[in-house]
């Protein structure tokens, strides 16, 4: 708002200031130029008749009837050198042709005598003097009014001002999850109708969430429902199937199991309102500590895990935390050929988590779409290696969550992910998701 306030400022001065530029150059063309030549053709008849006088009078009278004449005028006369005069050549040429020229620095007027070498001066003139103080009085009005502007502008925004800064920080808040919040601008506020469609835009946000949520709820409770039916009834048939159709029975009703749990666990992901329950761990000992639970994900892959030599503090949500990087080890164990690692660092105000195979990778083209839900890529990465098409949509919402992010990053083999967390609290863009929350009283 500040900025918009100095914007419309400097414009209306800007303008206000080429008004007044113009109107002086009018003036200064016109009438200050007509004062000075009419003053000029007065002084001119006046100082003829003297010089003209001074002309035909021996030196040695010249300063006695300067005196007479000085009294006259009631203007300082005196004498000096032609060649002395501090004048451009065209003034100096002007001055030796018996003309009278004015000198502004001095506020003086100048004529040749003629038949010699001096020149009368005469100044300094006070109406000179005068409007070369007028100059500096027009400066200080123009500066006294341009201020004055201010205050006026200043009262004319002020409503609107704080109206933008209630609508700032209602966005923001709306932005960082809270979608219970409001503008509350009063009705009399030049901005309540965008208040009014803010709010309405915020309101039918959050019945679509809210909805959303509802009907991936049910969705996940009708479908687990006979599920549980069809496990049941298989468990109760006379003659059981055979070893391979049983087996293949489980892995089907596994995955349709595990699908169901990806989806609730994306929908809960998926909004912006949800609470971290943060606490302070060092990565490098907690990565060693998890490595074996990813290890047996796939045994007869080989996991390896890279740290620093200083330790990685870090506080945030340890179980979402867990479950992003089991995503993305348990993606590369599927589809790598014989190695995975898992690499820890910090760069800056971030902490960067790798996880590369050795398998056949992923063309960068198809980059943007792989953190979409229910993506399945094709070639190296489909059905047939497991999963549900939401892991790393949730990698994807656990780290923005955490004001980080997932990227896809170039390798000459395999697929290469990166997971950028920030070090600090204060850096996390969802700052007020991840704060402790404090228990009203």
């Amino acid at each position: 708002m500040r900025r918009l306030f100095i914007q419309f400022y400097l414009l209306l001065i800007g303008c206000f200031g080429l008004a007044i530029l113009l109107i002086g150059l009018v003036y200064q063309v016109s009438a200050e130029r007509a004062g000075d030549r009419y003053l000029e053709r007065m002084m001119q008849g006046s100082l003829g008749l003297l010089t003209g006088e001074l002309a035909r009078l021996p030196p040695a009278r010249w300063p006695a009837r300067m005196g007479e004449q000085s009294h006259q005028l009631n203007l300082p006369l005196q004498l000096g050198a032609l060649a002395n005069q501090p004048l451009a050549r065209e003034d100096q040429a002007f001055l030796e042709a018996g003309n009278i020229v004015i000198v502004e620095e001095d506020d003086t007027f100048l004529q040749r005598i003629p038949g010699t070498d001096q020149v009368l001066i005469v100044g300094p003139v006070p109406y000179l003097s005068y409007l070369h103080e007028l100059h500096w009085v027009d400066v200080s009005l123009l500066l006294l009014i341009g201020l004055s502007l201010g205050l006026p502008i200043l009262l004319w925004l002020r409503p609107h001002w704080h109206g933008l800064q209630q609508l700032e920080q209602t966005a923001r808040r709306v932005g960082d999850g809270d979608l219970s919040s409001r503008t509350g601008l009063p009705p009399g506020s030049s901005l309540a109708r965008v208040g009014r469609t803010f709010d309405q835009m915020t309101e039918q946000l959050q019945a679509m969430l809210a909805s959303r949520k509802q009907l991936t709820d049910a969705i996940a409770h009708e479908l687990r429902t006979p599920l549980v039916r069809l496990r049941y009834r298989l468990a109760m048939l006379a003659e059981p199937p055979t070893t391979e159709e049983q087996q293949g029975l489980e892995r089907d009703l596994g995955a349709l199991d595990a699908l169901i749990e990806e989806m609730l666990t994306y929908a809960r992901l998926d909004r912006p309102e949800l609470p971290l329950q943060c606490s302070d761990l060092e990565l490098g000992c907690w990565a060693g500590e998890r490595l074996p639970d990813w290890q047996a994900l796939r045994p007869d892959r080989r996991l390896a895990l890279q740290l620093p030599a200083h330790p990685l503090p870090w506080r945030g949500d340890i179980r979402l935390l867990d479950r992003a990087l089991e995503n993305l080890i348990g993606n590369a164990l599927r589809h790598a050929t014989s190695r995975v690692s898992l690499a820890m660092s910090r760069q800056q105000d971030h902490y960067l988590l790798e996880v590369a195979d050795d398998g056949p990778g992923i063309d960068p083209a198809l980059a943007p779409q792989i953190f979409e839900p229910f993506v399945r890529l094709d070639q190296s990465r489909d059905r047939r290696t497991g999963g549900t098409g939401l892991g790393l949509a949730i990698v994807r919402s656990i780290a923005r969550h955490h004001g980080g992010e997932v990227q896809l990053l170039p390798s000459s083999s395999g697929a290469r992910f990166c997971l950028r967390l920030p070090v600090h609290l204060d850096t996390n863009r969802h700052q007020s998701l991840t704060e402790p929350q404090v228990e009203q009283p």
